[in-house]
């Protein structure tokens, strides 16, 4: 029976689906196990958001790129304690352009995994991330793969993450370079050693945002390249709609054209029916006149014999 690190890391992995479903059946098996209290911790586990569960999708399946956003918010915060103001401009558009990055990627790992989201939760992963930019506790937590809800950040007060982690006893924080450890307040080093710190420092600053910078030319040319597919693909799709279109014009001028034609002959029929009509009308009249003269006739005879009886 795994223990509750070991289960929040199995939970906190699966689809919102099946979450509930799998967490019930784990704390009825430390239940029935005799671990009522494994069971009881276990049943209170909430499912998460749908923030909450793409960002630790990130971290299950692009780790790569949470220790991307983390290490630069170490920058960034180290930045502002040293009050760089021309190192905090150039980082805070680095900032932004890597957490729209990410907030695209996270919509195009939910699509992999078969759950697409919202343009909302999109913007919560984004701002999830952010707040993890800015504060120690929130880029642990984020990290962590067990986030339950999303965080959220002013830019200037901590963030909370009271109850933002499944389990907060198996959290640790990160490493410096994953922005999770604040410099240290003992004295500083001063002399050779300090200058060479500092050396040594920069180098390291230098070399995390070259690696940042390639990252960031990696996603922007994977990026133009799923914009030129999409692109192709909806000059293809238009291409057949206009051929299609033709080709349909095309079968209609031809019936106006077999319409024509046909109008053409109907008229034809239509006239010589006419001619038809006024030969049977005149041969009618005749037999009209025809017939008066006979009455005539008759009428007369009629009248020759009353008048002889």
């Amino acid at each position: 029976m795994p223990d509750v690190a070991q289960a929040v890391a199995e939970l906190y992995a699966l689809m919102p689906d099946t979450f509930t479903s799998a967490r019930n059946n784990l704390a009825a098996e430390a239940a029935k196990a005799g671990n009522k209290e494994l069971g009881k911790a276990l049943r209170s586990l909430p499912k998460p958001s749908a923030g909450a569960w793409l960002v630790n999708m990130l971290a299950l399946h692009r780790s790569e790129l949470i220790s991307e956003v983390l290490e630069l918010g170490a920058v960034l915060r180290e930045a502002q304690d040293d009050m760089d103001q021309q190192q905090l401009r150039r980082l805070s558009g680095e900032r932004q352009r890597l957490l729209r990055s990410a907030a695209r990627e996270a919509r195009s790992l939910a699509e992999e995994l078969g759950r697409p989201v919202s343009a909302a939760v999109g913007a919560e992963v984004e701002q999830t991330l952010w707040a993890a930019m800015t504060d120690a506790d929130a880029a642990a937590a984020a990290a962590s793969g067990q986030l339950v809800r999303a965080l959220e950040a002013n830019g200037w007060d901590p963030v909370n993450v009271d109850g933002s982690v499944a389990d907060p006893s198996s959290v640790r924080p990160l490493s410096a370079s994953g922005g999770q450890q604040r410099r240290s307040a003992s004295k500083p080093d001063t002399g050779a050693g300090a200058s060479g710190n500092q050396s040594a420092k920069k180098k390291s600053a230098v070399s995390a945002a070259a690696a940042r910078a390639l990252r960031a030319a990696k996603t922007s040319l994977a990026d133009a390249q799923r914009d030129a597919e999409q692109a192709e693909e909806t000059l293809r799709a238009a291409q057949e709609e206009i051929d299609a279109v033709a080709a349909r014009r095309d079968e209609l001028t031809d019936e106006i054209d077999d319409l024509r034609d046909r109008i053409r002959e109907l008229e034809h029929e239509v006239a010589a029916t006419d001619r038809r009509s006024g030969t049977l009308e005149r041969a009618r009249d005749g037999a009209r006149r025809t017939a008066r003269a006979a009455r005539r006739a008759v009428e007369k005879a009629q009248t020759k014999l009353e008048e002889l009886g």
